[in-house]
């Protein structure tokens, strides 16, 4: 399968979506393998430990768009993206569709065959400044974002989704997470934005690290980053300690039974980015927030359920009428 890859005078970058598979019940390793089979002849590589976890092998998408810019540049950028897709835990699917850009040796278009033959590079054609480019995919709203990985990564998402393999029906209701990134060469650099749609903005470069490491850590703080945000929205619609508890019952048991056990941070990431995982964590709090979100739901179902057994005995002993 094709990775992106960073060398000299190249830059990588690529969007994620994350969402819930539409399936009513977790889907075994196997049924994850042959949902994300996307390219005949080509394998799913997956594994059971430390939990599941299925990855498709890698579809491509020719391109022929503008290259990012944040002073809004105008070069053109021809070749092709790469999407991959993920399975984590049975539960949660993830896309990412991504692209190393390089300057073009040549100058100008070359015939398809020659972009087919270097799967995931797009070649920029004219001057480009990839500082630049990272900086207008990846840290701004302004500037022109160029190619369209998001909508490749939707597609390619929807088209997993559309599986028949799939039932089609949502364990609960959350909006896809959004994350745009770019790996760049140099000195250790780590930019984190947050869009006013919710889109997450990172750009980074860690030394003695390629785009296929960084995606792997990119991704897994993505995963974390939906599953936070996922609790958050549904104990605002449960409207904890103010609804009957029926209503957060109904909104709350299926956290503890779809979302709450999958929080395993850096499980998939090499050993020597744990540290940059866990210096994320303490500055933004993923951890700290998770954990004081999971003990609210813990302490609100217990109070729940002992309002709903002391009003049954209630009714039990009012029905018995006096001995």
């Amino acid at each position: 399968m094709s990775s992106p890859t960073t060398s000299e005078g190249a830059l990588a970058i690529g969007e994620i979506r994350t969402g819930f598979v539409r399936h009513s019940t977790e889907v075994s390793l196997e049924e994850a393998s042959a949902v994300l089979r996307l390219v005949p002849g080509e394998q799913v590589r997956h594994a059971g430990r430390p939990r599941a976890y299925a990855v498709s092998p890698a579809p491509l998408t020719g391109v022929d768009c503008a290259v990012p810019s944040a002073r809004g540049r105008r070069v053109q950028g021809v070749g092709t993206v790469t999407s991959r897709a993920t399975i984590t835990g049975g539960r949660v699917l993830q896309v990412c569709s991504s692209a190393t850009l390089v300057r073009s040796r040549a100058g100008y278009r070359l015939p398809w065959s020659h972009y087919l033959g270097r799967p995931g590079v797009v070649e920029c054609l004219g001057r480009v400044d990839l500082r630049d480019a990272a900086a207008g995919f990846a840290e701004a709203e302004g500037g022109t974002r160029g190619i369209a990985l998001g909508s490749i990564a939707e597609q390619v998402m929807d088209r997993v989704q559309g599986s028949p393999l799939l039932d089609g029906r949502l364990p609960l209701r959350a909006p896809r997470g959004s994350w745009r990134w770019a790996v760049e060469d140099g000195e250790p650099l780590f930019r984190f934005t947050v869009l006013r749609d919710g889109t997450r903005l990172v750009r980074l470069a860690v030394p003695g690290h390629g785009a296929a490491d960084l995606l792997d850590l990119v991704e897994d703080l993505a995963l974390h980053d939906w599953l936070l945000g996922t609790v958050e929205t549904i104990l605002g619609r449960a409207g904890l300690g103010s609804a009957p508890p029926d209503r957060t019952l109904r909104h709350v048991g299926p956290l503890v039974g779809h979302v709450l056990h999958h929080w395993m941070p850096a499980a998939r990431i090499r050993p020597e980015l744990v540290p940059l995982w866990d210096a994320v964590d303490r500055v933004h709090g993923l951890t700290r927030q998770w954990d004081a979100l999971v003990a609210r739901v813990r302490d609100q179902l217990a109070l729940d359920t002992v309002a709903m057994l002391a009003g049954a005995a209630a009714r039990r002993d009012g029905a018995a009428g006096p001995g």
